[in-house]
């Protein structure tokens, strides 16, 4: 869904003479609230609203705020920032449209997360396909390169590589993606139905941590096969640091909580500052100026960076902001695309069939000890004394009616148990046998810089 006419931009949001916040009670535990709320809220007005006025083709500068002309941040909405518009564009919407073969573009993109990357790839090797996947000529391209000083990994979202026994950075992200597309990662996405379900899935491979694991996911549901609501969130680091700048020290743990404070209170903030509806951050013209968890994550992060320079007082671990992050626009026209399948209509029928959740009844109403049937083991954790429990989601039931469960309470489920532990097993043996394939570590290449360019 491609914006033709973007809309006029949003005017300046008002001041407000309303008292700010100065404490808050969340599930139970009251918060001191920082001035870093407000600043949150407006970083959000202001920062769209600069994105408006360069969609309409205004000229430059967008904002009068000093801190916004000299420092480069992303989007109020990740999916209009360049590099995930680019990942619409030209890696999940090019190429071949099968569920695997798109999936393997996405993750093959992001492991590296640099546009020149991608392109060399496509360049040297021709349309990217797992079918054809050759792992010592991608691994050749990437060496050539390499050795050259060519950096091949972004400046965000920076995954670390998993000791597969690749000797560097590129080849063990290379046998990563090739023990994820072995073990069907992209059929186990299609069979699940919750974005927090496909996110703990993602996260049983190594090196994927709880927030880059997340991030990975945020690209693969724009894929048209998978379409995860986007009702979760994981915060991090940089969102994290947001929400102790607001809430104080005593938030962490509580992360969660706090953020879905922030989504269910934002039009209260809005209307506080003073910044009108028309003037607050929506999708598209003509849908509802709300946020949603994963917008306000993104935001919370960048509102971090930006609180440097507006509040050096409130203070986390990092206290400026970096020299990457100096202001340079981009000659490359802004789009403003749309997976397909975010059209209203089909948001409409993911929510309809949520709401319509059959959640049966027991298996035997009589039963004193009533059983319901089992879908899927979601995740595993840990008991008293190391023992595994196992997260599990009922059939006809969502997340909200998950249970925690030890091995003895699965015992009329021994197969679905059998099965999780069979899949763990096969992961660990893929992982074992690339570990054993040791490759000599190369000498060290001429190191390139790269500069942050805003969207």
């Amino acid at each position: 869904m491609t914006r033709t006419r973007p809309p006029p931009p949003s005017p300046p949001p008002k001041k407000s003479a309303q008292k700010e916040v100065k404490s808050v009670v969340i599930e139970g535990r009251t918060y001191p609230i920082s001035p870093v709320l407000d600043t949150l809220f407006r970083w959000m007005a202001e920062r769209h609203s600069i994105h408006q006025k360069r969609l309409a083709g205004q000229p430059a500068p967008w904002t009068e705020d000093p801190i916004f002309q000299k420092h480069a941040f992303t989007n109020v909405f990740r999916i209009y920032d360049r590099v995930t518009q680019y990942v619409l564009h030209h890696v999940v919407n090019e190429g071949d449209p099968d569920l695997h073969e798109t999936c393997f573009r996405v993750i093959l993109f992001r492991f590296f997360c640099r546009i020149s990357t991608w392109e060399l790839l496509c360049s040297r090797l021709g349309p990217l396909t797992w079918r054809g996947f050759d792992r010592a000529a991608y691994e050749a391209v990437l060496r050539d390169a390499y050795e050259e000083g060519t950096a091949l990994y972004g400046t965000a979202y920076i995954m670390p590589a998993p000791a597969l026994g690749g000797g560097t950075n590129y080849a063990n992200h290379l046998r990563l993606l090739q023990v994820m597309m072995e073990e069907d990662l992209p059929g186990q996405l299609a069979g699940l139905s919750e974005l927090s379900d496909a996110y703990y899935r993602i996260a049983l491979f190594p090196s994927m941590g709880s927030f880059l694991a997340f991030q990975l996911l945020l690209d693969l549901n724009m894929i048209p096969q998978l379409s995860f609501p986007e009702d979760w969130a994981v915060c991090g680091p940089g969102a994290e640091a947001c929400l102790r700048k607001i809430f104080g020290p005593g938030v962490a743990g509580s992360y969660g909580a706090a953020l879905k404070w922030l989504q269910e209170t934002q039009g209260k903030h809005f209307m506080r500052l003073g910044i009108a509806p028309r003037a607050r951050p929506r999708l598209t013209p003509g849908a509802p100026p709300s946020l949603s968890l994963i917008d306000l994550e993104h935001s919370l992060c960048e509102t971090e960076v930006y609180s440097r320079a507006a509040h050096p007082r409130i203070l986390d671990k990092r206290t400026v902001i970096s020299t990457r992050r100096i202001f340079s626009p981009s000659p490359a026209p802004l789009t403003c695309t749309l997976p397909a399948k975010w059209t209203p209509a089909s948001v409409a029928m993911r929510a309809r069939a949520r709401r319509e959740r059959t959640q049966p009844a027991p298996v035997d109403p009589n039963d004193p000890d009533p059983a319901w049937v089992l879908s899927h083991i979601v995740q595993e954790g840990e008991g008293k004394g190391g023992a595994p429990l196992y997260q599990v989601r009922y059939a006809g039931y969502g997340p909200e009616d998950d249970l925690w469960c030890n091995e003895d309470e699965l015992d009329g489920a021994r197969e679905l148990l059998d099965d999780w532990r069979a899949m763990k097993a096969r992961l660990a043996a893929r992982i074992a046998a690339l570990q054993a394939q040791k490759a000599p570590r190369p000498a060290p290449a001429r190191r390139s810089s790269a500069r942050f360019t805003s969207t």
